[in-house]
């Protein structure tokens, strides 16, 4: 069940509750993730997706075009498993997952507020492609949602 609020009232007021039922020891519905590596997963992408990382060319529109399909299609995630194992995961950044959830906040606010002082911004990367606010709030939105939904925190996704 998709939440009543709008996208910014669930990632600024409603993150923080529901992940308070995910605790260190949680285990993911699937994927390799314990719940610290998920929260500092969203916390880098959320942070990230406020900066460009080089510009548009040739080679980086024929890559993103896929994600902007999956953009345009509503942004939702599907489980994909892959050859990849637990020795494949990045090294912990934060001391503890209560510590990584407090940079949660912290991120999202940032982009907000990013977005505030420069409403016409366009991120880049080569994988995703330029994407504006609207792209990017509902790819936060909808990869927030999907996390909570692995650990348990959510009873429905999308």
């Amino acid at each position: 069940m998709i939440p009543t609020t709008s996208k910014k009232d669930f990632l600024i007021s409603e993150v923080g509750e529901l992940f308070k039922k995910v605790d260190a020891m949680t285990k993911p519905a699937f994927g390799l993730m314990t719940p610290q590596h998920m929260v500092e997963h969203l916390v880098v992408t959320i942070k990230t997706s406020v900066k460009r990382y080089g510009e548009p060319n040739e080679s980086s529109a024929k890559r993103a075009a896929g994600f902007r399909r999956f953009i345009d299609k509503g942004a939702i995630f599907e489980h994909r498993p892959s050859s990849k194992t637990k020795a494949d995961l990045p090294v912990l950044k934060y001391d503890s997952l209560e510590e990584a959830v407090e940079q949660l906040p912290i991120a999202i606010n940032r982009f907000y507020d990013h977005f505030e002082r420069n409403p016409d911004f366009k991120s880049f990367n080569p994988f995703m492609g330029e994407l504006n606010f609207e792209d990017l709030e509902l790819f936060h939105y909808q990869h927030v949602r999907y996390h909570l939904w692995q650990f348990g925190a959510l009873k429905s996704y999308p």
